[in-house]
């Protein structure tokens, strides 16, 4: 056999699927064709850069921000009013005791459920964050109102974010409303009342039995008071 027969011979298939050279046949999605093909036309896919692969396989998925906002702010506890002066036992003392008294009067003209707790009403004026779990039975009007009144006060320490309006929303979780004309003339005046009972430079009225150790909460007595028509007074 001629040289040129016998390379012929090689480059044939000897089991009818591919030629003997080839040792080894890859398949990548490609069709093979073994013998004389004529009048075709090839058409290869474009090949995908591999720039474009690396950056769709590594691209995480981003969060909504607003999910992640909703989530910290949800966490963050309220504040509460600065009222407590920790740094003077005397004035602390008479401040407890007003707000003592600020807790039965606000119970008695149920503006608070009787369920409150007053170790939860006594973190209301720490100044510090924390749900206090107060719940609120008056109107939304008598709280903003009575709230803004308090802020206002140079007893009460000003703080970032404690306003009237985010405590309402906040702290007792209803919705804020300023106006006047939703409150009538006793409410206005038991705002009044709350206010004189928080500031410890006014004096509170005794009771006539005589006992100096007990002060007249009664709303008439705190009529007297604002007056200022009450003789006997003490200081507290």
């Amino acid at each position: 056999m001629k040289q040129s027969e016998q390379d012929t011979d090689d480059l044939l298939p000897t089991n009818g699927r591919k030629p003997t050279y080839i040792k080894e046949q890859h398949n990548y999605n490609c069709q093979q064709f073994f013998g004389n093909i004529s009048n075709c036309t090839f058409t290869m896919p474009p090949a995908t850069p591999a720039s474009s692969m690396q950056a769709t396989a590594s691209t995480p998925k981003r969060k909504k921000p607003t999910q992640k906002k909703t989530a910290v702010a949800a966490s963050v506890k309220p504040m509460t009013i600065r009222y407590y002066k920790h740094g003077n036992n005397g004035l602390l003392q008479r401040q407890r005791h007003r707000v003592d008294i600020l807790y039965r009067k606000w119970t008695e003209w149920k503006w608070i459920d009787e369920s409150t707790r007053p170790e939860d009403f006594d973190r209301l004026f720490e100044g510090l964050p924390c749900n206090c779990n107060i719940n609120w039975t008056s109107t939304s009007a008598t709280l903003t109102i009575l709230l803004q009144e308090l802020l206002k006060q140079n007893f009460v320490e000003k703080q970032t974010r404690c306003t009237a309006k985010y405590l309402v929303a906040r702290q007792f979780g209803r919705t804020a409303n300023s106006s006047r004309t939703r409150i009538d003339k006793k409410t206005e005046d038991r705002i009044s009342f709350s206010v004189f009972i928080l500031d410890t430079s006014n004096p509170l009225p005794e009771r006539n039995s005589g006992n100096a150790d007990e002060e007249d909460i009664q709303d008439s007595a705190f009529y007297e008071v604002c007056a200022g028509s009450l003789r006997a007074t003490k200081g507290i």
